[in-house]
């Protein structure tokens, strides 16, 4: 269980966009496993960053984000 609250939002967009580019040179290498790793990663980041902005006063909790 991982619990964040929009304290964290920078933290959080942060991650993200270094997953993003990530992402991006790993597809450049075709290196198909480590995209598949970090588009995971990113789909929970963007589910706490959309959980944190749709309800700023509620911590967001989500099972087995990493």
């Amino acid at each position: 269980m991982f619990v964040t609250n929009p304290e964290f939002l920078p933290e959080h967009r942060e991650q993200r966009q270094q997953s993003l580019q990530i992402v991006s040179a790993a597809e450049a290498r075709g290196q198909a496993r480590m995209v598949e790793m970090n588009r995971h990663a990113l789909g929970n980041l963007e589910k706490i960053i959309t959980g944190l902005e749709d309800h700023p006063g509620q911590p967001e909790a989500t099972a087995g984000a990493s």
